[in-house]
């Protein structure tokens, strides 16, 4: 048997063998993928080779031309059709484009071709009695057909890579364009081939390319899913850092400036809205905000109300600006929406010395943290801010230590009814005292805000109140009423009031001499939330203080919600004498009233402020005027007598 004979008798075989080699060796994940499809064309290929069997043997029987004719006309269009079937099964989810320009090629190349049967027109190709190849008059225009189909296939390759040929996808063109090439030229120039089965070559080699390109496509569908936060279509954090990493191998890495933020009282959005439209309101505003970002930039949202991104410096002013007021307009359920949204912000700026994007993230998101404590809209990350938060990480290292080390005490700062001039309460207030040193609030409690250690602070301070209260009362003595403060972060706990109530229960301490005290602004949840956690405590027999009266912009709504025992009103309206700020709060304390609540003024300092606040009906004060937060012996002193001597006016 010569070579040609061979490669005649067995090129199908040869030819799928070559394509299960590659796609296992070289594209396993496309194989895994694909697998059932290359069972299901093995079993063709099987039932085709039977077909050109029978019609071989058919031929060799000159007595028998009609079933000859009849068996070869079955066999060229079984053939192809097999095929044809086998190509929709795999390319059925693309698009009908696609489907077109795999197709319209080959229909018309197979009409050709079964034109010839049973070899007696002779229009394509025909063969001698000798078994000489002959070419007819259309022979040029179905192999020109056939070869200009093969370029396409081979633009459409390189269009479906973005240009970017690999290994697998030259190895896909080349079993392709051999296989096609190696039929035509062999039927003329290799002694023995008699093929003639250039539709099959080009299916096959269609197969292929279908094949390959749709495992390539299932991967980066996947690639997106992987990279991409769902919400909103931006980058999610992994892939932000990838490219993050990409950017820092680059010569000009310093163009650049990490920054992090975070939408300002993004709940009170949901909390007004709803959950949906909140997320529509993240998806639009990341539409806003991708418009701004150029293709060497990066937009990701890291989750929730929080995003980063990488922005040339020079674009930094202009990308800040639209941070600083964003306005988002969409319609929803015949429902047209506008909110403006603003951001907190902190930046890293990146320098040569950068070579880690988790870092250079952690950085802007340090110094975000650090503005948002400080009240500041924008912080940028300096070496000097970068010492002060080695130093703070630091603390947080010694807080939980101190805890365990009973370091933290429980000050008292006296509340005094400005009429009798009488003890009626006290705050609460947590000090460190560490080797000796009173080490002041400031410099600790922001930085357990930020390393959610406040939670386990509140329990401890509640504990060491009630173990005061309860020797106090050993004594003999009646202590007033102590205000505990309680963060609000303590509302994702949905058992808080019964926590709080276990720890009182424990000491035995009349529930009287308990009140809860959190700040009015609580936008990291409902006001449902706060509304059913004081709800409780009443139910529970404590009472309910709401710190920072005034300073949010939802005060209304909150008494509207919550009902509150003590309205403690905030220190900028004590510490201002302007009519306006009078006028606001006279409206405070005949509100409070009103609505049954008692009324507070904290961080008064002088006389003025007391007749002040008498003449407007706040009779119980908080402040130096009175007295400073004192430490449980100096105010166990105060306990025993309560009435103070101050000079009238």
């Amino acid at each position: 048997m010569s070579f040609g004979e061979f490669l005649s008798n067995y090129y199908t075989y040869i030819f799928i063998l070559i394509i299960l080699g590659y796609t296992i060796v070289l594209n396993r994940m496309m194989y895994n993928r694909v697998r059932s499809k290359f069972i299901l064309l093995i079993i063709l290929v099987i039932v085709t080779s039977i077909l050109s069997a029978i019609e071989v043997n058919l031929s060799e029987q000159p007595d028998r031309t009609i079933w000859r004719s009849i068996m070869s006309t079955l066999c060229y269009i079984l053939r192809p059709s097999i095929m044809y079937i086998l190509l929709l099964i795999i390319v059925r989810d693309d698009k009908k484009i696609w489907k077109i320009i795999y197709g319209i090629p080959l229909i018309v190349v197979s009409i050709l071709l079964l034109v010839d049967i049973p070899y007696s027109y002779n229009i394509v190709f025909s063969y001698t009695e000798a078994n000489s190849f002959i070419t007819g008059p259309l022979f040029a225009v179905t192999y020109g057909i056939l070869m200009l189909y093969l370029v396409l296939i081979m633009v459409m390759t390189i269009v479906k890579c973005n240009f970017r040929i690999g290994v697998s996808e030259l190895v896909a063109i080349s079993i392709g364009v051999f296989f096609i090439v190696i039929n035509i030229v062999g039927e003329r120039f290799i002694p023995g081939y008699t093929g003639g089965n250039s539709e099959n070559a080009t299916v096959l080699a269609i197969l292929i390319y279908a094949l390959h390109f749709h495992s390539l496509e299932d991967q980066r569908a996947r690639k997106i899913l992987e990279t991409t936060e769902q919400k909103t279509g931006l980058l999610n954090e992994s892939a932000c850092v990838a490219r993050l990493n990409e950017i820092l191998q680059m010569s000009n890495k310093t163009d650049y400036s990490a920054v992090y933020f975070d939408l300002e009282r993004f709940g009170l959005i949901n909390d007004r809205y709803g959950m949906d439209i909140g997320n529509r309101v993240l998806a639009e505003y990341a539409g806003v905000l991708g418009k701004m970002i150029r293709h060497d930039e990066i937009l990701a949202r890291q989750g929730g109300d929080r995003f980063i991104a990488i922005v040339l410096k020079r674009n930094l002013d202009v990308f800040l600006a639209q941070l600083a007021l964003t306005k988002v307009k969409f319609s929803e359920d015949g429902t047209d929406y506008e909110i403006e949204i603003s951001a907190h912000v902190g930046i890293h700026n990146i320098e040569e010395d950068d070579v880690k994007a988790e870092e250079i993230i952690s950085n802007a998101y340090d110094a975000l943290n650090h503005g948002k404590n400080s009240g500041n809209k924008v912080t940028y990350m300096t070496p000097s801010l970068r010492s002060m938060l080695k130093d703070e990480k630091k603390f947080s290292s010694d807080i939980p230590v101190g805890m365990a080390n009973e370091e933290f005490v429980a000050y008292y700062q006296p509340k005094v009814n400005s009429r009798t001039n009488n003890l009626c309460g006290a705050e609460a207030l947590v000090r460190w005292i560490r080797n000796g040193e009173l080490i002041p609030p400031g410099k600790f409690i922001p930085i357990m805000e930020t390393k959610d250690l406040m939670c386990d602070m509140d329990f401890y301070m509640l504990r060491h109140v009630c173990a005061d209260i309860a020797q106090w009362i050993e004594k003999g003595l009646v202590p007033p009423t102590v205000s505990v403060n309680f963060s609000r972060r303590n509302l994702s706990n949905p058992h808080l009031a019964a926590d709080i109530d276990a720890v009182v229960q424990q000491y035995h301490v009349p529930k009287k001499m308990i009140e809860i005290e959190i700040t009015e602004t609580i936008d990291e949840f409902p006001i449902s939330v706060l509304k059913g956690f004081v709800d409780d405590l009443h139910k529970l027999g404590y009472k309910a203080a709401v710190d920072d009266f005034g300073s949010g912009s939802s005060s209304l709504s909150l008494l509207r919600e919550v009902t509150f025992d003590t309205l403690k009103i905030d220190k900028g309206f004590v510490d201002k004498a302007y009519a306006k700020d009078l006028a606001i709060l006279s409206y405070m304390i005949k509100l409070a009233k009103a609505i049954g609540a008692e009324t507070l003024a904290e961080g008064v300092e002088q006389r003025e402020q007391v007749d002040t606040l008498l003449s407007l009906g706040c009779e119980i004060i908080q402040g130096y005027y009175f007295d400073k937060p004192l430490p449980k012996d100096v105010f166990e002193k105060r306990i025993r007598n309560r009435r103070y001597k101050v000079e009238q006016s």
